[in-house]
């Protein structure tokens, strides 16, 4: 028994540990959660304003009450919305401090145990004390409760919950200090239930039972509004972290690569040893060009020829590794191995190609100077994983091939082709291909083995004009 009620009270703790701890730790998060707190609190104050005007209307016209009486109880009524009203004009304002929202907490609860315990001094006979407790006006209260959760803190719900009880255990006090009252916990006994029938009927006479239950419910219902409204802050804020990440892939993923990857539990952090296609373009003279064009017309130029190339990059399923002032650098492979990385990659050069040949005869339709584009593909071992420190990391790809493919692309201009490609990314392909692969190899030049920059031994180059 010992052992199961510890168990109950661990995972008690721990609901609570959840709960207390439900704000992100990311700021900008945590920042967007504070005004969708404000705008919560400043929603519940209206609703509760509206509720609580409907609420007078409806005792103005239904009261029996007349002259002074009538008009008491219409007053504590728009008291209360006017408290309302206050607390969304402050935070309409942004007059809203953090301890603000505990603050007003309190005084919605002391202000209505007031008017709870308050006499109206216009009615000669009232009701004994006793019978507010067996009323259970500690609904009323419930409001409040409501109008916390609205504001999103499970914080600010648990000392909504705390002032409730509180309010509630005064007016207990304060009934159970007037004279005539009497009270026991409420249960039969002995005495039979005729005895306990009759002093029930008693108006001076209350159960201490009844109010524990009801302080009981209110705790529980506290305890579960807060856990609800921090799992739903926790929901929020892992789906926004998964958005982020989402998005970060699509910077450099094709869409089906992102679906794949974010539904993967590999961590991309693991270094690894890979074959993966690498391929670099970049823009022909375009220094020459930045220097007789206006700014603006550099950046449009650069944007559109991005976003042309990049587009060939993810319907070839590549990743765009890079993107580097009028150049990018993609690979195919790499995060994930496929079984036509070089065949890919090739195709995404030639479409690349076709790409900018359409581009330029749009260009050239407006008046505008074509764009040359040189391509260097290369296919080999690479090493990928995290490199960088904590404050700064990138997932980056490196290693001879990376090398070769950048030098590739630099000896196109060399060779005065559009594309300068390795036998082996060309051999690789052939394999991935099979039959298939002289419409990809299809008017390849050979140039024969030739020396790169950066790179002892000579490799054989083909290319397309």
């Amino acid at each position: 028994m010992l052992g199961g009620d510890r168990s109950v009270l661990d995972t008690m703790r721990w609901l609570a540990r959840r709960t207390w701890s439900a704000t992100p730790e990311n700021p900008r998060l945590a920042q967007a959660f504070r005004a969708e707190e404000r705008a919560g609190f400043m929603l519940a104050a209206l609703v509760r304003t509206a509720c609580v005007l409907a609420a007078a209307l409806w005792i103005a016209l239904t009261s029996n009450y007349r002259g002074g009486a009538y008009a008491f109880v219409v007053g504590e009524a728009l008291l209360v919305a006017a408290i309302g009203a206050v607390q969304f004009d402050l935070a309409r304002r942004r007059i809203n401090p953090p301890w603000l929202k505990y603050f007003w907490a309190i005084f919605d609860c002391a202000v209505l145990t007031l008017l709870i315990i308050a006499r109206n001094p216009f009615v000669q006979m009232s009701l004994p004390a006793s019978t507010i407790l067996r009323e259970s006006l500690i609904l009323l209260y419930l409001v409040f409760l409501v109008q916390a959760a609205f504001t999103f803190s499970p914080r600010l719900v648990g000392w909504c919950g705390l002032c409730i009880i509180a309010g509630w255990t005064v007016v207990l006090f304060w009934a159970m200090g007037k004279p005539g009252v009497f009270f026991d916990l409420g249960l039969p006994d002995e005495s039979g239930i005729r005895t306990y029938a009759a002093r029930y009927a008693n108006p001076m006479y209350f159960p201490l039972s009844k109010w524990l239950i009801e302080v009981f419910a209110v705790g529980l219902l506290t305890f579960g509004l807060a856990i609800a409204v921090a799992r739903s802050r926790r929901l929020v804020a892992q789906a926004t972290h998964s958005e982020r990440a989402r998005s970060n892939l699509a910077r450099h993923f094709s869409p089906n690569m992102v679906e794949t990857l974010s539904l993967s539990d590999q961590p991309f952090d693991r270094v690894r040893r890979q074959n993966a296609a690498i391929l670099f373009a970049d823009i022909r003279d375009f220094t020459r060009y930045a220097e007789g064009a206006e700014p603006e017309e550099v950046v449009e130029l650069l944007r559109a020829f991005h976003a042309l190339l990049q587009h060939e990059v993810f319907e070839a399923q590549g990743t765009l590794d890079k993107v580097m002032g009028d150049g990018l650098m993609a690979t195919f492979g790499v995060p994930v191995s496929g079984t036509a990385d070089a065949a890919r990659a090739l195709r995404c050069a030639r479409r690349m190609l076709q790409a900018m040949e359409q581009w330029n005869e749009a260009r050239r339709a407006i008046g505008l100077d074509p764009i040359r584009v040189g391509i260097g593909l290369h296919y080999g071992p690479v090493v990928a994983g995290n490199v960088g420190s904590e404050q700064r990391m990138a997932f980056e790809v490196i290693g001879d091939t990376v090398n070769t493919a950048s030098r590739l692309q630099g000896l196109s201009k060399e060779l005065g082709v559009r594309l300068a490609i390795s036998a082996d990314a060309i051999a690789a392909a052939t394999r991935e291909m099979g039959e298939n692969a002289p419409v990809l190899t299809d008017g390849l030049q050979a140039h024969g083995d030739m020396t790169v920059r950066g790179r002892e031994t000579a490799i054989a180059v083909y290319s397309l004009a």
